[in-house]
């Protein structure tokens, strides 16, 4: 009997798949788009290499492990990501001090733009709401206060703003945020409170709406442009945050552990498909697809949208038109 337990416990650990959902009520958003009925679904049995669990006990210890993230916020937009996982050795440094500074930036920028576009697709922004002042504030504590105070003030009257924020630097040094809401915005009431804070006359509240063709994405991208644009010269603390976003934004998310067999070949092409596939199964034939690989093979991409416009045709590599 101990034996039939530990030989099920190991075929366990070899298929130690993990599926957890971010959001508060513990699933992802309901999708709009159905998938046809042929499209495979990924389950916990998938297994890349093509072998059971046994069988890759047989073979001895499994080969690379990879985490393979989805966010599915229905057919309006699907992202896949995978990466390798495994432990890196050697001496941790110390933070704020690596040799390489830059190349963290960058990798920095794009983690933050890529939340930004996630948490702005979760809210289903499709507003610009622009606060500023009169005068030339340069200090960012002070306006990260104000901001906090009229979010206190707006939930306080039972109007709840859920938005995401970049804070732009304009060339005087004048520092004003930037934030994505949705839904209709009243603006003399965000005046109002506006000048409780700042005080009458000395700032100003812009809010911009939706324009054909705009998406959360856009205006994610929107954002982004600030961050860019503002990364190296916006005061700021090692540590601080580069965006900012009120409380209770929860986005949708799905993680897998995957655990290759020592011997799996084209693990890039394998993954590829494998991405490929989730993604038509979740918003449907009718898609365009995005796909990035990272250099050395170590971490890929991809997003999709549904378009009327493209068509996937299964077992091929490219849409028809």
């Amino acid at each position: 009997m101990n034996e039939a337990r530990r030989s099920d416990a190991q075929g366990i650990m070899r298929r130690d798949w993990h599926r957890r959902a971010d959001a508060r009520d513990g699933e992802s958003h309901p999708r709009a788009a159905v998938a046809s009925a042929g499209a495979p679904k990924l389950d916990k049995r998938t297994f890349l290499g093509g072998h059971t669990s046994s069988h890759s006990i047989a073979q001895g210890p499994p080969g690379v492990t990879l985490s393979f993230t989805i966010h599915d916020f229905g057919s309006q937009w699907v992202e896949c990501s995978w990466g390798k996982s495994e432990p890196r050795s050697g001496k941790k440094g110390h933070k704020g001090q690596s040799p390489h500074k830059e190349l963290n930036d960058r990798r920095a920028r794009a983690r933050a733009k890529g939340e930004i576009r996630r948490k702005c697709i979760t809210i289903r922004a499709d507003h610009l709401v622009t606060l500023t002042y009169r005068d030339n504030v340069e200090d960012r504590e002070r306006v990260l206060r104000n901001l906090e105070r009229l979010r206190r003030m707006l939930a306080a009257a039972g109007h709840p703003l859920p938005y995401v924020a970049v804070l732009e630097c304009q060339q005087r040094g004048a520092i004003h945020p930037h934030l994505a809401v949705a839904g209709f915005q009243d603006v003399r009431f965000l005046r109002r409170c506006w000048y409780k804070i700042v005080g009458q006359g000395q700032g100003q509240v812009n809010v911009k709406g939706p324009r054909p063709g705009s998406s959360p994405v856009k205006l994610a991208g929107y954002l982004s442009k600030y961050l860019g644009k503002d990364f190296a010269t916006l005061p700021r603390e090692f540590g601080e945050h580069r965006y900012f976003c009120s409380l209770g934004i929860a986005v949708p998310t799905e993680r897998i552990r995957i655990v290759l067999a020592r011997h799996v070949t084209d693990m890039e092409a394998k993954m590829a498909r494998l991405m490929r596939e989730e993604t038509l199964r979740r918003i449907g034939n009718h898609c365009t697809l995005t796909q990035w690989l990272g250099g050395s093979g170590t971490f890929e991409w991809m997003s999709g949208f549904e378009d009327l416009s493209c068509e996937w045709i299964r077992d091929r590599s490219a849409p028809s038109p």
